[in-house]
């Protein structure tokens, strides 16, 4: 390896981390004001009768697991509390994220826990 070599990798290594530092920091100006995050939230959350519209459209059994996912039960406990299989639970689950339009039992939680229809 000869000089230059040790040069252009040098140079490389130090062009990648410049840039990873303006990344960072536009990243940092965008979100850290409390009115950007409050607007990113707003964003991408559902109004009230939205949740309450997409609650109701949850069949009797689905309500069952819905209230107990967002009780935070494991599919599991459910499954043991209601007296279905894991895989029965798992499919409500599935049916009810669709349904309401969230990807995880967290979203579930954080959008969903104070509507209880």
């Amino acid at each position: 390896m000869g000089f230059f070599d040790r040069f252009r990798k040098k140079t490389k290594y130090k062009n990648k981390k410049k840039n990873y530092s303006l990344q960072t920091e536009s990243l940092e100006s965008d979100y850290t004001s409390n009115q950007s995050v409050s607007n990113f939230i707003k964003k991408f959350s559902f109004g009230e009768e939205e949740k309450i519209k997409f609650v109701s459209s949850l069949t009797p059994r689905e309500k069952d697991v819905y209230l107990l996912l967002i009780e935070g039960f494991t599919l599991k406990e459910i499954a043991k509390q209601l007296g279905l299989k894991y895989s029965t639970v798992n499919t409500h689950m599935t049916q009810i994220y669709r349904k309401l339009k969230v990807k995880s039992k967290a979203e579930l939680i954080i959008n969903y826990r104070n509507v209880r229809q």
